[in-house]
């Protein structure tokens, strides 16, 4: 018995190998001082691949795929806003640095600002807070790698 792949299924196995990440949820919640705060997520070489910061007076989220702000509130409030999105991430352990500038931490009144990126979560209440996540390919690329494997190893027998 022979196994075989058609054109568009041999295309697809060879882009397997690139397919080993997922799309991974973020939200991030800002106390009324949201200029104080930063984050950056490193993969396993500490090299940056997303972050948060204020830049020119604007917020920034660099390497997001997508961004929404969900809710904002009154300037009296002790909560400035709610963001979220997605990012595109390889598979991987990654490690997110939280920062404060002032030093007293995602806080003001009775709101306590945090952040969660795929599994992982924290808040900071001081100048910084950190966690780590992890990243498992997408069931669909699983299914691909794996036949990949078998027509590979079906090549190999005949």
């Amino acid at each position: 018995m022979r196994f075989a792949l058609s054109t568009a299924g041999l295309a697809t196995v060879a882009l397997a190998g690139t397919a080993t990440g997922a799309t991974v949820n973020w939200s991030h919640g800002l106390d009324r001082w949201a200029g104080e705060h930063s984050w950056e997520v490193h993969d396993s070489n500490m090299v940056t691949v997303a972050s948060m910061a204020i830049v020119g007076g604007y917020i920034t989220y660099g390497g997001a795929a997508s961004v929404t702000a969900s809710t904002s509130y009154p300037s009296t409030s002790s909560h400035f806003a709610d963001f979220a999105g997605t990012m595109n991430l390889a598979a991987g352990t990654y490690h997110v640095a939280m920062h404060d500038a002032y030093g007293d931490g995602w806080a003001w009144g009775s709101y306590v600002g945090g952040l969660a990126i795929g599994s992982g979560s924290a808040t900071c209440s001081g100048s910084y807070a950190s966690f780590s996540f992890t990243v498992v390919p997408a069931p669909g690329a699983m299914a691909l790698l794996g036949l990949a494997g078998l027509a590979a190893r079906r090549r190999r027998r005949d």
